[in-house]
């Protein structure tokens, strides 16, 4: 799911959303690239690739996804990435491959408590097994150290073996279990905690 935000539409208190260029010193680039995959920002032509994502029975194993996705579920996205975009609470890239420009998963980077991110990621049928989303998963964490972030986290179910399998690829150390910390289907679930500093390796 990227380019630079655009001006701020005013709010509808009449103020304008901070800019993400002037929060945390964290800016999104136009695009992210090893070559290999290409991420970039959400858009409209996106539309039914990610809602066949989100209909992915793998997919909706693991996240909190529409039970019958429709245009209006893809539309609350749209609006939510631009908006995290405007804050610079969240960033939303889509993962594509280099020269096929279609979408095959997301990565989403969040701001959390004391400037630290937490980084979320999901594939599609045709995003899984073949090492791009470690390959999506490492641009942004370059990304996030480049300018200046110190610590990134992310958490997986204790029962979801491929996104742990991801978090190792790509250098994550795991730190423990938190009880009961995450909501996934309406149930309280436990989660693995995961964690990425400047120096690990990667």
């Amino acid at each position: 799911m990227i380019a630079a935000a655009a001006a701020a539409a005013p709010a509808a208190s009449g103020r304008r959303p901070v800019p993400s260029s002037t929060v945390g010193g964290v800016k999104p680039p136009a695009t992210l690239t090893d070559g290999v995959v290409v991420l970039r920002e959400l858009r409209e032509d996106d539309r039914a690739v990610v809602l066949s994502t989100m209909r992915d029975a793998l997919v909706a194993q693991w996240l909190n996804m529409p039970r019958a996705p429709t245009d209006g579920d893809f539309d609350s996205l749209v609006r939510l990435a631009h908006n995290g975009r405007l804050t610079g609470d969240r960033f939303d890239f889509t993962v594509t491959e280099a020269g096929a420009d279609v979408s095959l998963g997301a990565v989403i980077a969040s701001r959390r408590h004391r400037e630290n991110y937490e980084v979320a990621y999901l594939a599609g049928a045709d995003g899984r097994g073949r090492g791009l989303m470690s390959r999506a998963v490492r641009l942004v964490c370059d990304w996030l150290f480049s300018a200046g972030v110190g610590r990134i986290e992310l958490r997986t179910h204790p029962d979801n073996a491929p996104s742990q399998r991801v978090a190792e690829r790509c250098g994550f150390q795991r730190e423990g279990l938190e009880r009961k910390s995450i909501w996934l289907h309406g149930r309280r679930a436990d989660a693995i905690v995961w964690s990425l500093l400047p120096g690990d390796p990667r």
